[in-house]
């Protein structure tokens, strides 16, 4: 076998765009997909299903308790959790098995964090409380296992019918307008004469 690198990128809501390393064999590569997906976009079927495949059933509630924590329920729109998003998170770094060591020594740590900060489990610490430690550990995390799992929330979220469906409602903005497109109002060509008179600005390449 060769050992191929794979960049698994992500992008946030905000346009920053993170890259995630990866090596495997060169017989496996073409079975891990990049877990970008558009805004709008319907997601793999890989990464709709609700059942877990990496997480034991207490690494993944302190999870949903971090994910909720990143992205809260707010109006029409629902939490993080209530779309899936910890799922997302654990289909994704079952696929990228490289992933998985971050991911899962990060949720232990925030548990070690609570027990010895609260003493209680993350899960059960108040939404103030569970900012507080994602904050502290944020700030010391060397893994980039926390601005792993932002990202793959934002890409969860963000991808959600619901959570589209109620942004439209709220903002009047369709997340399907890049690729449907939208009817102008019409309005006075005669001003767009002196623009289309100027010469080119761009080159043939």
């Amino acid at each position: 076998m060769v050992a191929k690198r794979l960049d698994v990128f992500t992008r946030n809501p905000a346009g920053a765009e993170n890259r995630y390393s990866v090596f495997l064999s060169h017989g496996r590569a073409s079975m891990i997909p990049s877990p970008t997906w558009s805004v709008g976009y319907e997601r793999p079927e890989h990464l709709s299903s609700s059942r877990l495949m990496v997480l034991d059933a207490q690494r993944a509630t302190t999870l949903r308790a971090w994910v909720t924590t990143l992205i809260p329920a707010r109006g029409d729109r629902p939490d993080a959790a209530d779309v899936g998003a910890a799922e997302y998170v654990d289909a994704t770094v079952f696929l990228v098995p490289a992933l998985r060591p971050a991911l899962i020594q990060a949720i232990d740590r925030l548990e070690r964090s609570a027990n010895d900060q609260r003493h209680k489990a993350f899960s059960e610490c108040s939404a103030e409380d569970r900012e507080g430690l994602l904050r502290e550990f944020e700030a010391v995390d060397a893994s980039d296992a926390f601005n792993m799992v932002r990202d793959f929330t934002y890409e969860a979220y963000y991808g959600h019918s619901r959570v589209l469906a109620a942004l439209e409602k709220e903002t009047s903005w369709s997340s399907a307008s890049p690729t449907r497109g939208s009817a102008m109002k019409p309005f006075d060509a005669s001003r767009l004469e002196r623009v289309s008179k100027l010469p080119p600005r761009w080159r043939k390449a």
